[in-house]
């Protein structure tokens, strides 16, 4: 960007190799179709380390939780008191 004018970067044009892109987008939609079929069968599946993998393929993709920082021994016994209460 640094050197250009603004006219140079609203109509600079770009080489897009469409077939290519095209391909990679039938791909990511094959891979798409492919899960929701392994989706489909999971319960029917026999095999249970086809099960297994379906799993955890699925499970990968679906976002981590924080990690939770550890508590002192205060914190805790605070925590356990306001469970004990109801509170949280």
């Amino acid at each position: 960007m640094l050197g250009k004018t603004q006219y140079e970067v609203e109509n600079e044009y770009y080489f897009v190799d469409l077939p290519k892109m095209l391909m990679m987008k039938d791909q990511a939609r094959a891979e798409e179709l492919l899960m929701q079929i392994d989706i489909v069968s999971y319960p029917h599946l026999v095999d249970k380390k086809a099960r297994e993998t379906i799993v955890k393929r699925i499970t990968s993709m679906l976002p981590k939780p924080p990690a939770e920082s550890p508590k002192s021994a205060e914190e805790q016994y605070q925590a356990q008191l306001a469970r004990m209460k109801g509170g949280m």
